[in-house]
């Protein structure tokens, strides 16, 4: 296992890491250096370890700020997921409405077209009532 020479606060640590973790340690070693850049003010006011335990804090606050994200990107996912799902269930059930409504509109001129052959039928019944009592 390769062992990397980090810098941290002007002092060397050695951190083994696997070869396909290289890239990601550099960039933490290089994050938690810039993150200490914003405390360097107190650099020789307060111990390293006071300044490891401010950075420790402001990285944990961030981490739990990163996993309050998470749940809520999670729970907006599923209320999304929900909601195309639902989206969906209606889109078929119109599309079903649709059919039913052309079959009934179909059903309803046959009736109308029945209604009219009879109507006819009775106004030609009316006429030859009429005229049998006329004559």
């Amino acid at each position: 296992m390769p062992t990397y020479k980090a810098l941290i606060l002007n002092k060397e640590i050695n951190v083994n890491y696997e070869e396909k973790e290289k890239e990601k340690l550099l960039e933490a070693i290089e994050n938690v250096n810039s993150k200490l850049e914003s405390y360097k003010y107190l650099n020789g006011k307060v111990s390293d370890n006071k300044l490891l335990s401010f950075l420790v804090i402001k990285l944990q606050a961030e981490l739990i700020e990163l996993e309050g994200n998470k749940r809520k990107k999670i729970n907006l996912e599923k209320k999304f997921n929900e909601t195309s799902n639902k989206n969906i269930d209606l889109k078929d059930e119109v599309f079903k409405l649709k059919e039913e409504n052309e079959i009934l509109k179909k059903e309803n001129d046959l009736i109308n077209l029945e209604v009219d052959k009879i109507k006819s039928q009775i106004d030609l019944i009316l006429d030859l009532v009429k005229k049998t009592y006329d004559d």
